[in-house]
C-alpha cells in the first residue's frame, strides 16, 4: 500500500517536472561557455523519461507525452534493479530544478566517469549533475550537439577529470541559426571578452543588447 501511495506522489512530481521541462528546455539549444571553449546542448523529449529515474514499459516519447498532458498513471511506472526505488527518490528531489541548472550559474565537469558510463561533460550546481554525451544514433543537423543523458545525485566532482566555471549561457530555438537569448553571464565578464569563434554564433541583436 505504501509503495502504491508513493507511486502516485512520484507521478505527480514527474508531471510537474515535465511541464517545466517542456516550457523551458524542449525545442531549444543551449550554448555553454567555459575556459574560452563552448559546448551546445539539447534537452530532448525522449531523454526526459531516463532523467526521472523510474522504469516504465512506455516508450520514451509516450512517457513524456502522457506526463505533459496530466495522463501518466501510477501503474505505468515501476522500479527495477536498473532503476531502483531509492535512486529514483534521490533523482526526483532535483527533477524540478533541471531548468534552473540549465539556465543559471553552474560548473562544467569534463570526462565524468561512473560505474556504467563515461560522459564527456556534465553540468552541476553542487547539488546534482546533468551529464552530457553526443547521441551515437543522431542523423540530423544537430549532430554537433550534446544531449542530456543522465541525472546524477552523487558526487561527480571526484569522478571528473576537470572542472570549469561557466561564464556565459545562451539559447536559441532549434529552427534558428544564431543564439538570441542570454540566460547567464558571470560577474566581471561580457560578450566582448569572448573569442570571435563564439561571437559569430550570436545574433546581432543579442550582441547589441549585451554590449
Amino acid at each position: 500500500m505504501k509503495q502504491q501511495i508513493d507511486r502516485k506522489i512520484i507521478v505527480s512530481k514527474i508531471i510537474s517536472a515535465a511541464k517545466l521541462y517542456k516550457q523551458n528546455l524542449v525545442g531549444k539549444t543551449f550554448l555553454y561557455i567555459f575556459d574560452n571553449r563552448y559546448i551546445e546542448v539539447m534537452f530532448r523529449k525522449n531523454d526526459f523519461k531516463h532523467l526521472t529515474g523510474v522504469d516504465s514499459n512506455l516508450s520514451a516519447n509516450d512517457f513524456y507525452k502522457l506526463a505533459i498532458n496530466n495522463q501518466l498513471q501510477a501503474p505505468q511506472i515501476f522500479f527495477s534493479s536498473r532503476h531502483p526505488y531509492k535512486l529514483a527518490q534521490k533523482k526526483l528531489i532535483h527533477l524540478n530544478d533541471i531548468s534552473n541548472l540549465a539556465m543559471g550559474e553552474n560548473f562544467i565537469l569534463e570526462e565524468v566517469s561512473t560505474q556504467t558510463e563515461t560522459y564527456k561533460f556534465g553540468s552541476t550546481d553542487l547539488k546534482f549533475t546533468i551529464c552530457f554525451n553526443k547521441d551515437p544514433n543522431a542523423r540530423s543537423n544537430n549532430d554537433y550537439c550534446y544531449i542530456a543523458q543522465s541525472l546524477r545525485d552523487d558526487d561527480c566532482f571526484s569522478k571528473s577529470k576537470d572542472v570549469f566555471a561557466v561564464t556565459h549561457i545562451f539559447s536559441k530555438k532549434n529552427d534558428t541559426k544564431k543564439y538570441s537569448h542570454e540566460h547567464y553571464c558571470e560577474k566581471g565578464y561580457s560578450i566582448s571578452d569572448l573569442p570571435d569563434e563564439i561571437i559569430d554564433l550570436l545574433s546581432d541583436e543579442l550582441i547589441r543588447n549585451c554590449t
